[in-house]
C-alpha cells in the first residue's frame, strides 16, 4: 500500500459491518470527547436511554466497548458459574460460538442443536429441561447470520421463565431491524451491536441487563475470573462515578458512542414499526429475486431473517460469485460459515442497505455475475420479482 494509491471502498452488502449513515459519520468525525465530565455524562445517558427504547426495557443499558462476542461472554460469565449447567441452542456458526464461549468459561454445556437452516422447536427445549432440571441458564442467537434464520426467541423465553432460567440472547444482527421486547419476553441479558442493523460505526455493543441480574450478582458467592467482565465491577463504577459521566471501569471510544447516538435517533425518527416492516419487506423481496434466479434460500420462509439471506451456491461457484461481485460490480457479499463454508454465500440487507437503492443494484449484479459464470439466468426477472413484492 502506498500513499498515492486509493483504497477501494466497496458497497457493503455483508452481514456487518454495514454501510454507515452520512449523519453518523459526520458526528463520529467531530473532535474527540473525553470519556468523563458533565457534557459527556449527558451524551452517554442520552445514548443509553435511546438504546433502551429499541430494547424495550426499563432495566440498565450499558455500552460495552468491544465486540459482541465479548459482551456475550460477560453475560454467561456472570450468570452461570463454572461447573453449572447452561442450555445453548445452536443452529448455526454463531450458536456454536456461544457453545464454545460457555465451554471456555468452564460451564457444563448442554448443546441443543438443529441442522443449519432449521430451528430447535420449543417442545425440544421443554423435553431437554425435563432431563436437565438443574440448568441455570439458556442462551440463544436471535438472528443466526450464518444461515439467515430468525429463531423463535419469544417461545424460548416463556419456557426459560417457567424453569427459572437466566435467559441470554444474542441480538447482535437483529437489534435495530427486528422487534425486541426485552422485559415482556423475559430476557435477562440481551446484546445488540452498533455496526450492523443500526448502520453505525462498529466496535461497541449496547447491552440490556435486567434488574434481576444485578440483584443476583450482588448476592452470589462466586466471581468471574475476569475483572473487566465482572458485572459487580461495572456496578461499583455505576454507583460511584455515574455523576461524573464515567459509569464503566475503563476508557470508552467516545466517537463511536456519539455515532451510535445519531444512529439510534435515525432509527427512532423513522418509527420502529415502519423500520421493522421495511426490513421484512426488503428481505422477502430479495428472497423472491434469489428464487427467480433459480437459487435456493437456506432458511425456511417462516423463520427467514429480515437482515441477512444465506443462499445455496451452484456447485463450485461460491468463491467465484463473491470475487466477481467485488471485482466487477464493487459489491461485497460474504461466504458461507461453518457447515456451509464453500457451499453458500450471504447477503446482508440491514439498516441503510435495506432499501431499494442498494437492493436493486445488488440483485442486478448478482444475476449478471451468475450469467457470466455460465448459470442460466433471466437477468430481468429477479428485479421484477423484487419490485412486484415491495410494491404490494
Amino acid at each position: 500500500f502506498s500513499m498515492g494509491k486509493s483504497l477501494r471502498r466497496p458497497i457493503l452488502m455483508i452481514p456487518g459491518p454495514t454501510e454507515v449513515y452520512h449523519e453518523v459519520l459526520a458526528s463520529a468525525s467531530m473532535p474527540v470527547y473525553p470519556h468523563y465530565g458533565r457534557d459527556w455524562a449527558e451524551i452517554y445517558e442520552e445514548t443509553t436511554k435511546l438504546a433502551a427504547q429499541l430494547f424495550n426495557t426499563s432495566g440498565e443499558v450499558i455500552i460495552f466497548p468491544g465486540p459482541g462476542s465479548a459482551a456475550l461472554e460477560m453475560g454467561i460469565a456472570n450468570l452461570v458459574a463454572p461447573g453449572e449447567k447452561i442450555i445453548v441452542i445452536s443452529n448455526g456458526f454463531f450458536g456454536d460460538r456461544i457453545d464454545e464461549i460457555a465451554h471456555h468459561l468452564g460451564c457444563r454445556v448442554v448443546s441443543l442443536k438443529a441442522d443449519y437452516g432449521r430451528v430447535v422447536e420449543p417442545r425440544e427445549l421443554e423435553e431437554t429441561l425435563k432431563i436437565h432440571r438443574d440448568a441455570k441458564g439458556l442462551a440463544v442467537v436471535h438472528n443466526e447470520t450464518s444461515t439467515g434464520v430468525k429463531n423463535p426467541i419469544i417461545a424460548y423465553g416463556r419456557i426459560a421463565r417457567e424453569h427459572n432460567l437466566f435467559y441470554i440472547v444474542d441480538a447482535i444482527s437483529s437489534y435495530g431491524a427486528v422487534e425486541l421486547q426485552v422485559d415482556d419476553w423475559g430476557i435477562d441479558y440481551c446484546v445488540g451491536y452498533a455496526g450492523k442493523a443500526l448502520s453505525s460505526v462498529p466496535g461497541i455493543a449496547p447491552v440490556a441487563i435486567g434488574h434481576e441480574v444485578f440483584r443476583f450478582v450482588e448476592d452470589r458467592r462466586w466471581r468471574p475470573s475476569s475483572w473487566f467482565l465482572d458485572l459487580t465491577v461495572w456496578k461499583s463504577y455505576m454507583d460511584k462515578w455515574r455523576p461524573i459521566g464515567h459509569p464503566y471501569p475503563s476508557t470508552v471510544p467516545t466517537h463511536s458512542i456519539v455515532g451510535l447516538r445519531e444512529a439510534l435517533k435515525i432509527a427512532l425518527n423513522e418509527g420502529l414499526e415502519k423500520r421493522y416492516e421495511r426490513h421484512e419487506k426488503m428481505a422477502a423481496g430479495f428472497r423472491k429475486a434469489v428464487k427467480a434466479m433459480g437459487l435456493e434460500v437456506i432458511a425456511p420462509e417462516e423463520y427467514a431473517s429480515p437482515t441477512v439471506t444465506a443462499v445455496k451456491s451452484p456447485e463450485g461457484l461460491s468463491s467465484k460469485i463473491i470475487r466477481e461481485m467485488l471485482e466487477k460490480f464493487n459489491v461485497m457479499i460474504s461466504g458461507g460459515l461453518g457447515q456451509l463454508e464453500g457451499k453458500s454465500f450471504r447477503v446482508g440487507h440491514m439498516g441503510l442497505t435495506a432499501t431499494p437503492h442498494y437492493m436493486v443494484y445488488t440483485i442486478s449484479a448478482l444475476a449478471r455475475t451468475l450469467k457470466n459464470l455460465g448459470v442460466k439466468v433471466d437477468e430481468y426477472r429477479p428485479v421484477e420479482e423484487f419490485y412486484k413484492h415491495i410494491e404490494k
